[in-house]
């Protein structure tokens, strides 16, 4: 049994490998072109020779086109490998040199300037040889420079400002030309892939965090199986803008719960590297847009609902309506940091009624969506601000006269400007059956009291009645 355990091992990580192998080669840089990562040493002479960290990585050809050969020594990488685990670790390989034929007289006289010693040396160096940087003279004193024995350069530790062409010259002669690339190796990408409907097509992407410096070619290596032999290889796009790689791939109704394997290839003159194996099914990273036409409607009367609409989003076809969708609202006080998201979940529906809103207070309310069973959730909708009902208030104005006669003003010349306020209709029409109720109770009260009053005098004798006629006339004295 344990046995057996290694060699199953060995056979699941066997073809792995093999998925990289020979997919993802580096993009070769144009003859007369040295690309190397900031931070390298690079030293040039004027007869052509080049060294990056001490390693020769170009010999120098003779005049007349007789070429030295290439020495790579300053790239390990594996050419032949499409997965580099730290591409352009090393100074990428200078394929061809820049040399204007000249006579072999001349030649010999630059090689006694060069290397020669005493006052004849510092006399070719400032008379003869000079160097140029894209058209500029570069100096001795320039900084990040060093000059040994006139005619050869160094640059101790180069960065991306030191991008450009270097020119050798021999007495106004051009001997030795080379561009240089300075560029950080390319950051491995991470790959994603989505759908945004159930029958749209497969979009993969893959962003990288830091900058890039040179244009890359994208690749997306797609297998329906584990098997190597079985990747196809897709032509993906770059965006300059956003510095990202996407790829599209054509929908297959037939194919939409069938496990697909892919990774990408990213190449460039500054190396190659891939992203890790991905694999997915149509269905599973299938991931729609947020709701659209997200909407807030108060209810009359209702001082904690609100009701809230919202609409398909716009890339879900109207084919796939056959596919049932959920959703999710949040919603919290726009200025409050005491309360956290509400999320309710809703099935079906797009609308859902807020019956728990506070008074008064201004929401922000956002809502998302995902395939019933498949798929991934959307992201969240844009913020809609709104709050609840509330009813209309208002208020009395009291003016004093007492302090208008205090001040000393006239008061019949004192502008007062009248304040008026909008009385809801509701409070009107309970105020008017107020007062006839009112009044009928008044009305009521006073025949009782009248009844009372004078039955007993006109029921009684003559006695009763002279009490009753003084009463009337001492009433009617005050």
């Amino acid at each position: 049994m344990w046995i057996f355990l290694p060699l199953t091992c060995l056979l699941f990580v066997t073809p792995t490998r093999g998925f990289f192998e020979g997919t993802c080669l580096r993009k070769e840089p144009s003859p007369g072109v040295l690309v190397l990562t900031p931070g390298r040493e690079l030293i040039m002479t004027c007869k052509g020779h080049v060294t990056v960290d001490g390693l020769k990585v170009r010999n120098g050809s003779k005049p007349g086109g007789r070429d030295g050969s290439d020495v790579n020594g300053g790239n390990t990488e594996n050419r032949s490998s499409g997965h580099a685990a730290s591409p352009t670790a090393h100074a990428a390989p200078l394929t061809s040199v820049h040399r204007p034929s000249a006579d072999r007289e001349a030649d010999q006289e630059t090689e006694k300037e060069e290397w020669s010693d005493g006052s004849r040396g510092r006399r070719g160096e400032n008379s003869s040889l000079q160097w140029k940087w894209t058209g500029r003279m570069v100096r001795k004193r320039d900084q990040d420079v060093k000059w040994s024995r006139g005619a050869t350069l160094s640059l101790p530790s180069v960065t991306e400002a030191d991008s450009g062409t270097f020119t050798c010259y021999h007495r106004d002669k051009e001997m030795f030309s080379l561009k240089v690339i300075v560029a950080d190796p390319l950051e491995k990408p991470s790959l994603f892939c989505y759908k945004k409907s159930p029958s749209s097509k497969i979009r993969c992407e893959s962003k990288p965090q830091g900058n890039v410096t040179i244009r890359p070619h994208c690749y997306l290596l797609l297998s329906k199986s584990p098997s190597p032999e079985t990747f196809l290889r897709f032509q993906c796009s770059y965006s300059s803008h956003s510095s990202r790689c996407f790829c599209v791939l054509d929908h297959n109704e037939d194919e939409t719960r069938s496990v697909h394997f892919a990774y990408l290839c990213v190449t460039s003159i500054a190396g190659n590297t891939t992203s890790n194996l991905l694999d997915f099914t149509p269905m599973g990273i299938l991931k729609p847009d947020a709701p659209k036409n997200v909407s807030v409607r108060k209810i009359e009367g209702e001082e904690t609902w609100m009701k809230v609409t919202w609409n398909l989003p716009s890339s879900w076809k109207s084919h796939d309506n056959f596919y049932d969708m959920i959703y999710q609202i949040k919603y919290r006080p726009a200025v409050s940091s005491f309360h956290f998201d509400q999320i309710h979940n809703i099935d079906g529906e797009r609308s859902f009624l807020i019956k728990d809103a506070i008074p008064g207070e201004e929401y922000l309310i956002q809502v998302r969506t995902k395939e019933e069973y498949d798929g991934l959730w959307s992201d969240w909708s844009s913020a809609v601000r709104s709050c609840s009902w509330t009813a209309d208030k208002w208020t009395a104005t009291t003016i004093s006269i007492a302090d208008i006669e205090s001040s000393g003003l006239d008061i019949s010349t004192v502008d007062v400007t009248p304040t008026f306020t909008t009385v809801p209709t509701t409070f009107l029409e309970v105020s008017t059956h107020v007062l006839w109720i009112s009044a009928f109770f008044v009305l009521l009260l006073s025949a009782v009291l009248a009844v009372y009053v004078f039955s007993p005098c006109c029921s009684r004798g003559a006695g009763a009645g002279h009490l009753c006629s003084s009463i009337i006339q001492r009433t009617t004295r005050r």
